[in-house]
Parts: structure tokens; sequence; C-alpha cells
């Protein structure tokens, strides 16, 4: 009976995850086992036509506890410095929805500045956001918050195109998969 249940209990989280993800992400099996095991899911697409780069990323992660626990943790946003390893610091302005962070890591082609417009995330919902400043300055993106079957639910996606930068594509791809991963693990553990 307990097998029955939670065999149960899966399909419903299963068949909610694909109407959520429907038109945004379509996951394999093995993403689809990552994602419910609770690793957190990053994609990243770089390419470059003469002088121009553009980027495109999505990422994804759940946590166990209700969104209402999670997103009070998570939106301690200068608790971020602390909590991150690669982040060195990182403030929020209220009143011009500006988070800053300065990133260290051997990923990173070298220190960075991230100004990021975004509004403190309170409740489940969709927030956008856009980098007004620094190498990819015009980023705009989203992240969603939203329950699922008791789980709290986090999908990012985020599009930029601009000036070729002087780092590869390949790099790009590499620093934002797997930064997002290693950042999406640690605050999903800071909010057991």
């Amino acid at each position: 009976m307990i097998i029955l249940i939670l065999i149960f209990s899966s399909s419903i989280f299963a068949n909610e995850i694909d109407q959520f993800l429907e038109n945004k992400w379509k996951l394999s099996k093995t993403q689809m086992r990552y994602f419910k095991s609770g690793k957190i899911l990053a994609d990243s697409d770089v390419s470059s036509e003469k002088s121009l780069q553009s980027f495109k990323m999505k990422a994804l992660a759940k946590h166990k506890k209700s969104c209402n626990k999670v997103v009070r943790k998570l939106s301690l946003l200068e608790e971020y410095k602390n909590w991150v390893g690669f982040i060195k610091s990182s403030k929020y302005d209220s009143k011009n929805k500006l988070l800053t962070i300065r990133a260290e890591h051997t990923l990173l082609p070298y220190p960075m500045i991230i100004h990021i417009v975004v509004d403190r995330p309170k409740k489940q919902g969709k927030y956008p956001f856009f980098f007004p400043t620094g190498i990819f300055k015009g980023l705009e993106g989203n992240f969603t918050i939203k329950e699922i079957d008791k789980n709290c639910v986090f999908y990012a996606t985020s599009f930029w195109e601009g000036k070729k930068t002087n780092i590869p594509n390949i790099v790009i791809e590499i620093f934002s998969e797997t930064l997002s991963k290693i950042g999406g693990s640690i605050l999903m553990r800071k909010v057991n």
C-alpha cells in the first residue's frame, strides 16, 4: 500500500512539473530523476556571430519544504555573502531594487561585480530581472517560484545579446552552468 501511495504521489508530482515546465523545458527521464532527487539543473547555450555574442540559460531547482518557508530564507539577499563561498559581498538597495554582488571563483575569468535589478522575493510568483551594467549589460530574465505537491520549485531563465566579449563561448557556458548549480545547491541547503 505504501509503495502504491509513493508511486501515485510521484506521478502527480511529475504531471504537475510537466505542466509547469510546458513550453519552458522538456526534461529527459534522467533530468527528471536528478531533479526529483534534489539536484539543480542548469543549461546554458552561448553562440557568436561576427561581432555579436548571445547567451541563454535556464535553471531548475526544488526544495522539499513549502514555498513560504523557503522564500522567507532566500529573500535574505544580503546574507548570500555569508552562505555562498564565491560571493564575496552582497548588498540590496530596496529603494532602487538593486542587488549588487561581488563574485570571485576559479571558473570566472576575473572577479566580477554584478548589478541585478530585481524585486526581493516575498512569495510565490514570477520575478523579472535585468543587468543594467557590466559585461552582460542588458541581460534579461525572470525566475518563477511555485509550490508543487508541497515542494517549492524554482525555474529561472535569462537571455543576453551584445557585443562579443573576450570570453570564449565554452567558458561562459561552463562557468554559468557550474556556478548556478553550486550556488543553487548551497542556497537550497541553507533553507534546511
